[in-house]
Order: C-alpha cells, then structure tokens, then sequence
C-alpha cells in the first residue's frame, strides 16, 4: 500500500504550481525569440530549449510522484532543487546584463523548498544556492565585474529564509504532528484492531485490485468451527486471543503475494496467487498449522476452521460471485467430518455428475 502524507502533499502542489509556472515562463522566453534579433535572439532560443528540457523533466517527475509516492522520495526532491538552480545559475550566466530579472528566483526556490519539501531540504537549497553563486562568480566573466549585484541577492536570499526560519520550522512541526494523525487514522481504517491484520474494507481494495490485473488467482473463505463454544466455555477474552493466534498462525503461512484480512467476527480471507498445482499444498499447510489445540494465555484450546476455496477466473469473474462460491464451499466444509477444505469446482462437478 502506497504511502501518502502531509510532505506528499506539499510536494504535489509544489510541483503542480512549479510545472505550470514553468510551461508560462516556456511559452514567454519562445515568444521573446521570435521577436528578438542577433546574439539576443541566439541567447533566447538557448533559454527556451533548457526551459522545454526542464518542463519534460519536471512532467516525469510528477507523473512518478503520482505514481510511486514512496519511491525515491529524496532524491527526487534533491534532484529537482539541483536542476532548478543550475538552470537558473545557466540563464543568468547566459543573458549576462538581461540574467537580472532572474537573480530573485534565487530566493522563490529556497523559500519554496523549504516549505514544499521539509526543513532539510531547505538547507540543501541554501548550500546549492551558495555553489551556484560561486559558479557564477568563478566563470562568468560579466558577473564577476559585479560581485556587489551577486552579494546583494546572495544576503538577500540567505536573510529573507533565515528570517523566516522560525516559521518554517513551525510549520513543518504541525506537518509531522499532522502526518502522525493521518497515518495512525489510516492504519486505523483499514486494519483490524484486534488482529493487527488487514480488515474488510482493504479485503474490498485488494480483491478489486486482483480483479483489475486479470491474473489467476484463489480466494480462500476461512471460518472457525465452534468458535461460539469457545467464548461460552473460556470466556470471551480467550476469545479474542484465540482470534489473535489464528491471523499470527496465517500470517506465518502466506508469503509476500498473498493477502489475509479479517472479515469480522470468526472470519478470514485470504488471496493467493499461487499456481494450482501447488495451492492445495497452501491449504494443507494452513491447516496444520491452525488446527489443533494450542496454548492460549494459559488455557489448551481446540481450535478447528474450515475453508472454502473459489478460484479466478476458472469459477467466476465478479467479484460477489467469487465470494459467494467461496462461501458456499465453506459451508459444505463444515458440514463434512475431518476435512476442512472444500473447492468450489468440486461442487460443481458433483452436481453435474448427479445431473448426468
């Protein structure tokens, strides 16, 4: 599950706003070549293919940040600190006495960095700015005739984010305080208080997600076989940690492709991908590993499931079907003594046998 916070956010609408001031900018800098002549005309087409370049870049970079929200998270944002003052650094070296009018993006960068992207990056903005000022300094021969211009702006951005510095740290403060909330109310919403493990509604997303990808795939309904008698005979504390030890002994089982959720109640499902030679060793292993009597806070408790067993997209396509035809077979389990697993295309073939 992909990950998105408060710092996601900020980033997003930076990089929304920061695209379409660049596609502006873009668009000016080819008007003003068209109207330009000689070296200024040279100078402007230079600008308007860095500019075109760097909007490309900077439509990549949104699209994996939609995307992939936790991939490369720091070195995208590092990477477009970087380009934007390096192009910036490029232009105002480029349009020598014209680069004036650039020189206060300086300051636009290293204030938007700081509270788009995080405290840290903020002084990653400052350092760059500092390289890019000394680059400047170093190898352009224009303004190194004016050191005083390129001072007066490198004070004035230092001192203007410095200034605001207690406010930036203030507002990064409330964004993890915020953060925090976000995930604990996310975690919340879709994982199961008791168990740990994932609960209904992320059933619903991942099932839908199986779905959307049209790969086979088994949907196992799982029920605990007298789970009432347990709560009657321990109490309803047993209870609880018997459903504890069930979803710990499933989650033991499943790998990384597979998804378990609690339904509700005495309620599991599971998805896996596995191939069907090998799902009803799964299966087999599931049981072993739950059915038994196990020692729960203290107490021997038996504990039995059973499980139905529907399969995509031999079964059924949709998914209600799918969960019915799980249920249905779960059902026929539980009526069957000493075995615990029933396929839902057995059942079928059953029927179709007594049909014939």
């Amino acid at each position: 599950m992909q990950t998105k916070n408060i710092y996601y956010e900020e980033e997003k609408n930076h990089a929304s706003s920061r695209l379409t001031v660049l596609i502006i900018i873009t668009f000016f800098s080819f008007i003003f070549y068209e109207q330009a002549s000689g070296d200024i005309m040279r100078k402007m087409l230079l600008v308007s293919i860095v500019l075109s370049v760097l909007t490309i870049i900077t439509m990549a970079h949104y699209f994996l940040m939609v995307r992939k929200p936790n991939m490369l998270v720091s070195y995208r944002k590092n990477l477009l600190i970087f380009l934007d003052l390096i192009v910036l650094t490029f232009i105002i070296s480029l349009l020598k006495a014209q680069g004036l009018f650039f020189l206060p993006f300086y300051i636009l960068i290293v204030m938007r960095s700081g509270l788009s992207f995080g405290i840290e990056y903020f002084y990653t903005s400052i350092v760059l700015a500092t390289i890019s000022w000394l680059l400047l300094l170093v190898y352009s021969p224009y303004w190194k005739e004016h050191v005083d211009i390129i001072a007066t702006f490198a004070m004035t951005t230092l001192l203007i984010p410095l200034f605001y510095l207690r406010s930036i740290t203030s507002v990064h403060e409330k964004n993890d305080e915020l953060s925090d909330i976000l995930t604990s109310t996310e975690h919340d919403a879709n994982y199961d208080a008791l168990t740990g493990i994932a609960n209904r509604k992320m059933y619903k997303e991942a099932i839908y997600a199986s779905l959307k990808k049209k790969e086979s795939f088994a949907l196992l309904f799982i029920d605990l076989n007298k789970f009432k008698a347990i709560n009657d005979s321990y109490g309803h504390h047993i209870g609880d940690s018997v459903l504890q030890e069930v979803s710990n002994r499933l989650t033991m089982v499943i790998d990384n492709d597979d998804f378990v959720a609690r339904l509700g109640g005495d309620e599991f499902v599971i998805i896996t991908k596995r191939k069907k030679a090998f799902l009803k060793k799964f299966i087999e292993d599931i049981e072993q590993n739950v059915i038994g009597n196990h020692i729960v806070d203290g107490v021997s408790v038996p504990i039995e499931l059973s499980i139905g067993v529907s399969l995509f997209p031999d079964d059924s396509r949709d998914e209600m079907t799918l969960g019915r035809y799980a249920d249905d077979a779960m059902y026929i389990a539980k009526q069957k003594r000493n075995i615990y697993h029933q396929f839902y295309h057995e059942i079928k073939r059953d029927i179709n046998d007594d049909l014939s």
